[in-house]
């Protein structure tokens, strides 16, 4: 007999389709950490920062942003109209030296010193230069085709002082105190050419005792200390590096062109304001006329820095009362919280605020006048 048929196997159901995975954004743009503390012979630290990325363009846009968002963009007219331009003020920065021969510095740098020895000032990483640049570089013809309009400060003299080594993205801490040092005893006030502004975009989460106890003896001899935050923003319960820390210096984040805190801007009660400080065009290393974009507080502090030497030009210009008075962080702060987008509150997001410089440089003499007789009342 033939065999009974076998049961034909049951259609099984097909699996349900498995849904598309959701295309996630790219990750923002991450600045590069530098510079940090060197161990070296005399001091040593373990302390680490976060700041502006070297010579590196961080977006997306086919090319970086002017140093002049939108709210900074008055800035250049003041200079070509009214000459505020910091011309009679000294600003010092202490970072990885200066490309010399750009064409942003061909009449800005006053003196430039290496206090690392065996080098030169020349600049091989590009962060000092792009820190001068933004500070009161110059304009230059072709500049304007990369969004290069110059520094906020483009009349002010230079005192370069070279503390990164080459091939290095640390700050060594024994050249750090010989730069400030040298700046107390041959550029204090009473020199022929005094020192009023220090830019400092380095930081680190140690509190070097040696470091911070110079700066405090300048800040008490009246120059303004511009430091960067970091950009932590908020990995960690101490964002905020030193020297920004202390207390008695300005301490500046980043937002981007459209107003924003930068996604790593540092978080905490010691930020003061915002600047800009993503993907900022300014001079680099490379060539007479090269340019790079630049993400980082680091951008953010020189720029600040600049507008500080307005500030100091316009107490000149005014004939303030009392100037000497009124050249301290303390009153600083107060003058450029005139300009900030949340003067009356404090956040650690924020600081006080984005800073606005048309809000303080649109107003009458006059009106200046008696802003700042106020601040200096009791100083």
């Amino acid at each position: 007999p033939l065999p009974p048929p076998q049961p034909l196997p049951i259609p099984q159901p097909l699996p349900p389709p498995q849904p598309l995975p959701i295309p996630q954004p790219l990750p923002p743009p991450q600045p590069q950490p530098l510079p940090q503390p060197q161990p070296d012979d005399s001091a040593t630290s373990d302390g680490l920062t976060s700041d502006c990325s070297p010579s590196q363009l961080l977006s997306n846009d086919d090319q970086p942003h002017t140093l002049y968002p939108s709210t900074w963009q008055p800035l250049q007219k003041y200079q070509q109209q009214y000459n505020l331009n910091g011309e009679g003020i000294v600003i010092a920065i202490l970072d990885s030296g200066i490309n010399q021969n750009h064409l942003a510095f061909t009449q800005q740098v006053h003196l430039a010193q290496s206090f690392i020895p065996g080098e030169s000032v020349e600049d091989t990483l590009g962060h000092g230069t792009m820190c001068a640049g933004i500070a009161c570089g110059a304009r230059f013809e072709g500049g304007e085709q990369s969004n290069w309009f110059g520094g906020i400060a483009p009349r002010a003299k230079l005192l370069v002082c070279k503390v990164v080594p080459n091939g290095s993205k640390s700050y060594n801490s024994t050249a750090v105190c010989q730069a400030l040092d040298y700046i107390k005893n041959n550029h204090g006030f009473n020199s022929a050419q005094p020192v009023n502004v220090i830019s400092l975009s380095f930081g680190s989460t140690y509190c070097d005792g040696e470091i911070c106890d110079r700066i405090d003896t300048l800040v008490g001899a009246g120059v303004i200390v511009v430091c960067a935050a970091s950009n932590e923003g908020r990995l960690t319960a101490r964002n905020i590096a030193y020297p920004a820390r202390l207390g008695n210096v300005l301490c500046i984040g980043s937002h981007s062109s459209s107003g924003k805190a930068s996604s790593f801007s540092a978080v905490g009660k010691e930020i003061d304001f915002l600047a800009p400080g993503e993907n900022v065009c300014a001079p680099s290393v490379g060539g007479r006329q090269a340019l790079s974009g630049f993400n980082g507080t680091s951008c953010s502090t020189p720029a600040v820095a600049g507008l500080v030497c307005l500030v100091l030009q316009q107490l000149i210009h005014l004939s303030v009362p009392h100037y000497r008075r009124a050249h301290n962080v303390r009153v600083m702060r107060e003058i450029l919280k005139e300009m900030a987008t949340s003067s009356g509150h404090h956040s650690e997001e924020h600081g006080f605020g984005c800073l606005v410089p048309a809000e303080f440089f649109e107003k009458t003499p006059d009106e200046k006048k008696r802003i700042i007789s106020r601040m200096v009342q009791g100083v």
